[in-house]
């Protein structure tokens, strides 16, 4: 399994995609730094400087939430191919060729990928802090270490979740199919935050009960949004009107310790059942 994740990780680094993806993250970063430069220099009124504090959550709550479609997006297309283009290529009976199981070939696969999206997701929230931090943004000066530890934590689960089940898609389908649908149903989560705000906004249950329903086919914002909340400021009137509003692409209530744990069953069902297909899989 070993020798499996080493080539993954490699191939991963390798592939023309990543560099993309890295000279993206790098332009966004200089874009974050370019708004909070005349963000922190603006000429504000006293009517603005009463605003500030708003405008601080929504900058924090903006940029983060754009860099978690940039780190999924980054994990659907490496993701994407991972089993489905060496099925292609004929690659696979090589790597089979190996004294390796199957199961050992798609844990290999996974933990490769999720290392290198890890580390990606790390280094791509500390900069974003590190950056917040050195223009005195008010949200990301109030962290403390336990926030930050919390948050990271379940920030970069989001990402993980979504390479379980783009892996078991890249072992059922070929790999732009898979990558158009994974981009569906992550998509589809955010619409789910969205539905449900909607629901608890005019008080329908039938329309929370459907955002509720998408958010479980797709679970990925909902896990987000999670860490958001604790990065977010948990008072003031600034913090709960970001809060209510539900951000860019919505939010409904704190998600449960049910809803936890079904996150868990999902991601790690989706990685259970890839491993039992790929035994099953023809591969001659």
């Amino acid at each position: 399994m070993k020798s499996i994740m080493t080539v993954t990780l490699k191939e991963a680094i390798r592939k023309k995609t990543f560099l993309v993806m890295g000279i993206i993250t790098v332009l966004y970063l200089i874009f974050w730094v370019a708004i909070l430069n005349y963000f922190q220099n603006a000429h504000l009124s006293s009517r603005s400087v009463d605003f500030k504090p708003l405008a601080s959550i929504m900058l924090t709550q903006t940029v983060l939430q754009f860099s978690s479609m940039i780190m999924c997006l980054l994990t659907i297309v490496l993701g994407a191919g991972a089993v489905s283009s060496e099925l292609e290529t004929g690659m696979i009976h090589a790597m089979l060729s190996r004294p390796l199981g199957r199961a050992e070939y798609i844990l290999g696969k996974f933990f490769g990928l999720a290392i290198l999206i890890s580390a990606y997701a790390t280094g791509l929230m500390a900069a974003i802090l590190i950056i917040g931090r050195a223009y005195s943004l008010d949200t990301i000066i109030a962290l403390s270490f336990p926030q930050i530890v919390q948050s990271w934590l379940i920030y970069i689960c989001v990402p993980l979740a979504v390479l379980c089940v783009t892996l078991y898609g890249s072992i059922s389908l070929k790999t732009v199919p898979n990558g158009l649908l994974m981009i569906f149903v992550y998509i589809l989560g955010n619409i789910g935050g969205i539905v449900e705000m909607i629901g608890n906004y005019i008080n329908s249950k039938v329309i929370n009960s459907v955002g509720i329903l998408i958010s479980l086919i797709s679970p990925f914002h909902t896990l987000y949004a999670s860490a958001e909340r604790v990065l977010l400021p948990s008072s003031g009137i600034a913090g709960e009107l970001v809060r209510g509003a539900g951000g860019l692409t919505g939010s409904g209530q704190p998600a449960s310790v049910v809803m936890y744990l079904y996150i868990a069953f999902y991601a790690i069902g989706f990685l259970l059942i890839s491993i039992r297909k790929f035994r099953k899989l023809d591969i001659t």
